[in-house]
């Protein structure tokens, strides 16, 4: 005698089967889109397929202009970046990204159009003693309203070879007043084997922004480091 039965899998509270299967993005940065400029924004999804395209919505005043293959992070991650002009007349408020991988589009993300961002700008890593596990970062930073903090985060991102090594620390801010000033930071240098990592050779990419105290990012600044 044949029993026949079903199998019920639960899925959680408010989770269908069909985005139960869909591939969700494990890292954005930045995640605020300023009005009137392009925002490169990196995403990191564990999949090694490259993304074919990408949607925000609402779309009103928002495209998506460029999508260039990253590097893996640990075997695991494929970050990408995505080029994101937004209108100066665009609404601000939160709207969700999705990418489209081969398999299907990825549970879209929260991402926002602030009503206003700090500005970063002349980036430099400043000279050390040779063989140091840290390099110290210099950047000057502007906010309009007033916000930046006397610690902010500093967001990171070091792209040696085919691995990128993202990560976040304290920046420290020498201010001249109450909206401008100077940030500087700590962060691993990828030359050595700080942290546990193998060291690199050759050039390495550098990107940096900072979040105000409010939460809102920056622009996002780009070296390289020999």
């Amino acid at each position: 005698m044949i029993i026949g039965f079903t199998l019920l899998v639960y899925l959680g509270p408010g989770v269908n089967s069909s985005e139960a299967q869909q591939i969700r993005i494990e890292g954005v940065f930045p995640r605020q889109l300023p009005r009137g400029q392009a925002t490169v924004i990196n995403v990191a999804v564990p999949s090694r397929d490259a993304i074919q395209s990408a949607e925000i919505s609402p779309s009103t005043g928002v495209k998506v202009s460029g999508i260039k293959p990253g590097r893996n992070f640990q075997g695991a991650l494929t970050w990408s970046e995505l080029t994101i002009d937004v209108a100066k007349d665009a609404a601000p408020g939160d709207r969700t990204l999705a990418v489209l991988l081969p398999t299907g589009p990825t549970v879209p993300v929260t991402i926002t159009i602030p009503s206003h961002v700090p500005s970063i700008s002349e980036l430099r890593v400043l000279p050390a003693q040779s063989n140091q596990p840290t390099l110290e970062l210099q950047f000057a930073a502007v906010d309009g309203s007033a916000d930046l903090g006397d610690s902010p985060y500093v967001w990171f991102m070091i792209g040696c070879g085919g691995e990128s090594v993202p990560g976040v620390v304290h920046g420290k801010l020498n201010a001249r007043d109450k909206g401008n000033g100077f940030v500087h930071a700590v962060v691993p240098n990828p030359h050595t084997s700080a942290g546990g990592g193998s060291s690199a050779s050759g050039k390495c990419d550098l990107q940096v922004r900072m979040s105000d105290s409010a939460g809102f990012d920056s622009n996002t600044l780009k070296t390289t480091v020999d």
